[in-house]
Order: C-alpha cells, then structure tokens, then sequence
C-alpha cells in the first residue's frame, strides 16, 4: 500500500510539475509576443511621429527657403538700385564738378604763365590792352585765366571808367601793375605770346609799356567770386 502511494504521490509531482512548465512557457510565449505586440506599436508610432516631424521640417525648410529667396531677391534689388542711384550721383556730380570748372566756378591749377604789366611814365595800360590779352590767351588755349585773382568768364567785362581805372566783373578796380595768370600749355602760351612784332610782348613795349612773362608748372586760378544769374533771358520752350 505504501509502495502505491508513493508511486501515486510521484505521478502526481509529475503531472505537478509538468503543468508548471507548460504554464510557465505559456505565459512566456503570452509575455514576448506581448512585448513584440508593444514594441511594434511603438516603432509604428515612433515612425509615424518621426514622418509628421520631418513633413513638419520639410514645410518650414521649405517656406524659410522662400522667404530667403524672396528677401535676396529684395536685397539684390536695393543693392542695384543703390549702385545705380550711386552710378548717378556720381555722374552727376563728375558733370556737375566739370560744368563749374568750365564756367570758372572753382579753384583751379596747373601748368602756364603769370604775366605781369605795369604802367611806365610814358604810357599807361588801358581797358582794351587787357581785353587784348585775354583774348590772345583764348585763341593761345588757355583753359582759365584771371587779372589780379578776378576770373576772366564768359560775362567778364573789362572797361575803363573816365580813362582813370579799369573796372573789371563789374564793380572791381583794378590798377597797375596788372598780375594776369593763365592755365594751359606754358611752351604755347609763351610762343603765342612772344611771336616777334606781332606777338602781345612786342606790342606792348613798342609801346613803350613794361611786360614781364614767366612761365610756371604751378600757376594757381581762384574762382569767379559772383553767382552766374540770368534774370533776363530763359529756355525757348
């Protein structure tokens, strides 16, 4: 009787034991494929997340791409309308500057020659000698010219008031000596001026008047000191 318990009690330790195993393989097989099931919820889901965020960045990528596509497209446009505005002034103001030294209306300096007259006791310079000599100096090319520092422009009159003084741009006395400084080619302002018995030096001291002319590389001419008006004539429209 003993002996058959025990077999029994063995057989049942058995089936025991046996259904321990089967149930702890269950549970395990149960446990990884509910692990597997998980894990591939949350790759699923980590996907899904990773592709709405990189849509995300792709949309703002692209519309930060237009935005600075736009901006240097605005930048390149008031880069180009800067350099053309600066290429205009520029222009403008070489014109401007070229225009007033044409009319006289800036310090000039350069190469020439500095003339210098002056009475004698025996004859004294008049209005039209230095009339004469400005125009010599023009035909000599000379590019600026001035009588004791007043500019010679294309308004300048030089008259003699009750053959007593010179009056010069209007309202400037001048009397002898008379410096006159002339900006040009010195070696042709000086044949021009020396041609013999009909150049302006001969002339002059025929004349029995004195004349003094040197040439220089620093013959320095100040501008026409009055504005340039015309109150009278106008543009033909």
């Amino acid at each position: 009787m003993t002996i058959k318990k025990d077999k029994q009690t063995m057989v049942m330790s058995i089936i025991v034991g046996l259904m321990s195993v089967l149930l702890v393989c269950s549970m395990f097989i149960q446990f990884r494929a509910v692990d597997k099931s998980e894990k591939s919820n949350i790759e699923s889901l980590r996907s899904d997340e990773l592709q709405t965020q990189i849509a995300s960045y792709k949309t703002r990528y692209e519309e930060t791409m237009e935005q600075y596509n736009t901006n240097q497209n605005t930048i390149s446009e008031y880069a180009a309308s800067i350099a053309e505005n600066k290429e205009s002034t520029d222009l403008l103001d070489k014109e401007l500057s070229e225009s007033n030294t044409l009319l006289g209306l800036t310090d000039v300096e350069g190469q020439g020659v500095i003339i210098t007259l002056k009475d004698t006791s025996e004859a004294t310079y008049a209005a039209d000698d230095l009339i004469m000599l400005v125009n010599e100096l023009k035909y000599a090319g000379a590019e600026a010219i001035s009588i004791n520092d007043n500019r010679i422009v294309n308004l300048t009159d030089i008259i003699a008031i009750n053959n007593s003084f010179i009056v010069i741009n209007s309202d400037a006395r001048i009397s002898s000596p008379y410096v006159v400084k002339a900006i040009g080619d010195k070696d042709y302002l000086m044949s021009t001026l020396n041609l013999k018995n009909s150049g302006f030096v001969d002339l002059m001291r025929i004349n029995n008047l004195e004349i003094d002319v040197k040439a220089s590389d620093n013959v320095v001419v100040y501008k026409y000191s009055k504005e340039l008006n015309a109150d009278i004539m106008k543009e033909v429209e």
